[in-house]
């Protein structure tokens, strides 16, 4: 399956653009520059004792991004013009990351409307996440270099957003005005992780991917970070989701089936 020069280095350009002016308008540089916009951002998500430190983000998003830059650029490759996979996950990539460009916009406004709309388009990028995954046959075929290695981005990307969409949705209920005091919080966190965890485990289960469950862990771990010293309950569960979640993904990686070269070509 042969793909123009247009429509491989179109979406290249896109994904591309739409990281980096997400990264300019929600990034360290603009969230710096306004006190305000951070503070009105952060009071929500303080008050949802699942959301993970602010570090959390910092060391996730730029893994996702920079994988996704160097799939976008692989699949724009001439070598790759026949590859039916990147054929196959060119409109879900474009759709993940018109959704991101959105979340940017909403991301660096202060006001309750632009919350809400990050927080649902948050949720709303999760099945493109997984379209895109499947379109890349992850789990289900061994690809060659450097695309298997690229293409966990997606799988990372997969796994962040499902964490993220328990973040949004409970984000959303407090916009919505379901505000409850910390011991209401900490129970809502108590019973919302260990669902959180068990979800994230069958889904990597199902598409027979370990990777997915690594944004897990950096949540978990995340969450328990935050909580340490503040809901000492909150805490000690979500380190246990991340023992439980990095221990799958150990025994996932040596379940894996040895790589073998495969054609460039793919379904």
């Amino acid at each position: 399956m042969k793909t123009s020069n247009v429509a491989r280095w179109g979406t290249a350009a896109f994904v591309i653009g739409s990281i980096l002016s997400t990264y300019f308008l929600s990034g360290p540089r603009r969230r710096g520059s306004s006190t305000k916009l951070f503070e009105e951002q952060q009071r929500p998500l303080d008050q949802n004792l699942t959301t993970p430190a602010n570090a959390t983000f910092a060391l996730v998003w730029p893994v996702i991004y920079s994988g996704t830059i160097g799939l976008a650029l692989h699949q724009a490759l001439p070598a790759q013009r026949d590859n039916g996979r990147y054929a196959q996950a060119r409109p879900w990539l474009l759709a993940c990351y018109a959704l991101n460009l959105a979340f940017g916009y909403f991301f660096s406004r202060p006001d309750q409307a632009s919350r809400v709309g990050a927080g649902v388009t948050t949720i709303a990028t999760l099945p493109l996440a997984l379209g895109l995954h499947h379109a890349l046959r992850i789990g289900r075929s061994d690809v060659p270099q450097p695309e298997r290695t690229l293409r966990r981005s997606a799988s990372l990307y997969a796994g962040w957003l499902t964490a993220a969409t328990v973040v949004s949705t409970g984000n959303l209920l407090i916009e919505a005005g379901l505000r409850p005091g910390p011991a209401g919080a900490a129970r809502w966190a108590s019973g919302v992780l260990p669902v959180t965890a068990a979800l994230g485990l069958v889904t990597a289960r199902r598409l027979n991917d370990p990777y997915y469950l690594l944004p897990f862990v950096a949540a978990f771990t995340g969450i328990a970070a935050k909580q340490w010293g503040k809901a000492g309950g909150v805490a000690g569960l979500a380190g246990a989701g991340a023992v439980v979640t990095a221990l799958s993904f150990a025994g996932g990686l040596r379940q894996l089936p040895v790589p073998t070269a495969q054609p460039t070509g793919g379904e």
